[in-house]
């Protein structure tokens, strides 16, 4: 009950905290659009700065896009006990499939319940969990493909 409490308090901080704050995202033009319980959805505009010399969006704000999600995922899912831990991407795999072009969007999940993961947290002080990011473009291609293993430890 406690812990459905904080989330609620937390996560809508957590949201307007994470939206624009983390510079390189920020300057690529990542914006969270939506953050639950282990779920998050961010969109990038294309913008004639993040083009490469094909004209299609550079593979590095692909990843920028991607990675910004799994973090707002894994945010969302432990707002609730966010302020006492420190959370790191500690490995990350990243596949392009195809070209993007128009406005791209990412979904981001915890690939596990998220309260077994806070039981263990309180028991053994750390854990490590995959999150699943899926991009794709205007047309609704998938464009690419981020792993991204998360390791929260407490503070």
């Amino acid at each position: 009950m406690l812990d459905t409490l904080l989330t609620l308090i937390m996560r809508p901080l957590v949201k307007m905290q994470m939206d624009g704050k983390v510079p390189f995202a920020k300057a690529c033009g990542v914006r969270l659009s939506s953050m639950g319980d282990g779920v998050a959805r961010c969109e990038m505009a294309q913008k004639p700065e993040l083009l490469d010399d094909t004209g299609k969006l550079a593979d590095g704000a692909l990843f920028t896009l991607a990675e910004t999600c799994s973090g707002a995922a894994m945010a969302g899912g432990f707002a609730s006990v966010i302020l006492g831990v420190r959370p790191v991407a500690a490995q990350v795999e990243f596949e392009v499939l195809q070209p993007a072009l128009g406005l791209i969007n990412a979904q981001a999940k915890v690939a596990q319940a998220i309260s077994p993961l806070k039981k263990a947290l309180r028991t053994t002080g750390k854990i490590n969990f995959p999150v699943e990011v899926e991009v794709s473009d205007a047309s609704g291609h998938t464009v690419a493909r981020m792993h991204v293993t998360w390791n929260l430890k407490k503070n």
